[in-house]
């Protein structure tokens, strides 16, 4: 008898702990995701990270429709734009290292730039205040597409190219991708090391993100790929099969797990600066005017239901993404998906609902 009571404890604490791991779905959560929850469908991981602990982590759809390989918490997503923070963060550790100062003019380290009357600082790359032509849109509007190749050495010659700027430095914000595509380039030519080396030697290993890296060569064989995908005209779905391997505007496949490391590191950073560094990437920027805007650093500060948040959305070459934090609350929400047309920033922000909603301002009409 003793022993059959022994039995049912230890079965009792199992299924405890199976019914609450992460991988086993919440209904509330489970509800937002259903749609992209088939065989059929690309899909998405997601994670949910609360006081430092990842409460739920899951994947809805199909990796690879092809060969029928589902999404799980394991598979590599293209981040996009998410991967600014991590090259934002690249910078920092060179200015700790006494290589480069964020007032820096950009001609010193990339001097084919045309003299422009005013200095474009690296902080004017970093919070999108340069004035600087975003080279996607001049890429396209020279005849190219992303489907493409974009040889370094041609864009940074068509960046070049251009003689005059949307406005002048630090007079307004104006999102534009070619400020962090110079920013890589200054993380080389400061360093000796491209971005992709950089980052994994000073953040990732040490942070032991081990499925992260920057995708500056379209050959390498990523293990546990989510392909990317869109919709095609008669409501399809095709491969997103493209050649670009630019890094710095964005490059970074990762995981959710990777991302609730680098998440943690948010809020107790074990990389050289300490707190204050992540501080100053969270930070508003003030203009020259005086007034300031919700961009930091490669982070996005801001407001939802009346409560603070931090957050960056990436969206390219058949992916979107969204890291979506609550620095109150220490909640995050991450939502990678691999079809180009879902709204990760509004189903991250339906998750946060699920969890944070009696905490939130009510929702306005």
């Amino acid at each position: 008898m003793r022993r059959m009571i022994v039995l049912w404890t230890l079965l009792a604490a199992v299924f405890a702990a199976t019914a609450c791991a992460p991988g086993r779905g919440n209904p509330a959560v489970d509800a937002i995701f259903a749609d992209w929850d088939r065989p059929d469908s690309p899909g998405m991981a997601v994670a949910v990270i609360d006081g430092g602990e990842t409460v739920f982590a899951r994947g809805y759809g199909m990796a690879d429709l092809e060969h029928g390989i589902p999404v799980s918490p394991e598979s590599r997503f293209y981040i996009g734009s998410t991967s600014k923070q991590f090259v934002a963060m690249s910078i920092m550790l060179l200015e700790q290292e006494g290589k480069l100062s964020l007032d820096d003019d950009v001609h010193e380290y990339v001097p084919g730039l045309p003299d422009y009357g005013d200095a474009i600082t690296i902080r004017h790359l970093l919070t999108h205040t340069s004035g600087l032509k975003d080279y996607l849109g001049l890429w396209v509007e020279n005849g190219g597409t992303w489907f493409d190749a974009m040889p370094p050495e041609e864009v940074m010659a068509m960046v070049c190219a251009e003689t005059e700027l949307n406005h002048a430095p630090g007079d307004k914000y104006q999102y534009t991708n070619t400020g962090y595509l110079l920013l890589a380039e200054i993380v080389k030519r400061v360093s000796g090391d491209p971005l992709s080396v950089y980052a994994r030697e000073n953040i990732f290993e040490p942070l032991g993100m081990t499925s992260s890296h920057f995708h500056d060569d379209r050959t390498r064989l990523i293990p546990n790929r989510a392909h990317g995908h869109l919709r095609r005209a008669d409501g399809s779905i095709g491969r997103y099969t493209s050649a670009f391997d630019l890094v710095g505007s964005g490059g970074l496949y990762t995981t959710v797990g990777d991302l609730a490391k680098w998440d943690a590191n948010y809020y107790d950073n074990r990389l050289p600066g300490g707190d204050a560094v992540i501080r100053r990437m969270s930070a508003p920027t003030t203009l020259n005017d005086g007034t300031t805007t919700d961009y930091g650093y490669g982070l996005m500060t801001g407001e939802y239901r009346g409560l603070r948040k931090i957050s960056h959305s990436g969206t390219f070459v058949g992916y979107r993404a969204e890291l979506l934090r609550f620095p109150g609350q220490r909640f995050s929400v991450i939502v990678l998906s691999n079809l180009i047309d879902v709204d990760s920033p509004a189903l991250a922000r339906k998750v946060a609902d699920a969890y944070l909603g009696e905490a939130m301002a009510p929702e306005k009409e």
